[in-house]
C-alpha cells in the first residue's frame, strides 16, 4: 500500500471517529423527553429530563432549564434557589434530575411571550415547557397568571388542596394538576401531590 493511500485511509478513519465523537453528544429532541417543570417549595419533588441522541442516552450532558423573564417573575422562588437558569448533568442513562425549590403553575400557552421555559442539552434546545407545582395558587385561590400574591411564603396550603382535588377526583384534565405531564390527571398525579399537601411544604420566598 502506497504512502499516499495510507494517509488517505488514516484521514478518513480519523474523520469518521471525529464525526462519531461529535455526534455522540448531540441530543435528538424527538428521542429526548422533558415534561413541564415540576417544582415544590421544599425541593422534595424530582423533575427529570432524559437526553438521548442517535447513538442512545447521552452521559454527562449539560442540561439547562431557562425560565423566561415573564415566567421568572411569576414563579414563587425559594430563598437560595438559583434562577432563571437552573443546570444539572445527565447520568449514564441520559437522565438529568432536578429538585427545584419553588411554587407556581405557569401554562406556557398562556404567557404573553411563550415559551415559559426552554430546555437545553449541550446547548441544543430539546423542549419548550411550562411549570407545575402542588403549590399552584395563593391563599385566595389565584394562579400566578391571575395575579397571585404568595405573601413572602411559598407554601402548599388548603387552597392548593382544594384546587387539585377537583381534577383528581373527577379525572378531568387540568394543566396545573398534570404533574407528570402525561396528558391526563389520575392517581399518579394524586400520589405526587399527597406528601406536599399533607406536610404543607413551605419555604421563604426570595426577595
Amino acid at each position: 500500500m502506497g504512502r499516499s493511500l495510507r494517509l488517505l485511509l488514516a484521514a478518513l478513519t480519523a474523520g469518521a471517529l471525529t464525526a462519531s465523537f461529535c455526534s455522540a453528544g448531540i441530543p435528538d429532541p424527538s428521542l429526548s423527553s422533558a415534561g413541564n417543570v415540576l417544582v415544590n417549595p421544599d425541593g422534595s419533588l424530582q423533575y427529570t429530563v432524559s437526553v438521548v441522541g442517535q447513538s442512545g442516552p447521552i452521559d454527562s450532558a449539560i442540561v439547562q432549564l431557562v425560565f423566561s423573564t415573564e415566567t421568572d417573575g411569576l414563579v414563587c422562588w425559594c430563598t437560595g434557589q438559583t434562577h432563571p437558569t437552573i443546570e444539572a448533568l445527565s447520568g449514564p442513562t441520559g437522565d438529568a434530575d432536578f429538585f427545584i425549590s419553588a411554587g407556581g403553575c405557569v401554562d406556557s400557552g398562556l404567557v404573553a411571550s411563550p415559551p415559559a421555559v426552554e430546555v437545553f442539552a449541550n446547548g441544543f434546545k430539546i423542549a419548550e415547557v411550562g411549570v407545575v407545582s402542588p403549590d399552584a395558587v395563593d391563599d385566595a385561590g389565584l394562579l400566578p397568571l391571575q395575579g397571585w400574591s404568595p405573601g413572602g411564603t411559598c407554601q402548599v396550603v388548603l387552597s392548593d388542596a382544594v384546587f387539585h382535588t377537583g381534577p383528581i377526583v373527577s379525572a378531568a384534565y387540568s394543566f396545573c394538576t398534570d404533574f407528570n405531564s402525561d396528558g391526563a390527571v389520575n392517581v399518579s398525579d394524586a400520589v405526587i401531590a399527597t406528601a406536599p399537601i399533607i406536610l404543607a411544604t413551605a419555604c421563604t420566598q426570595a426577595p
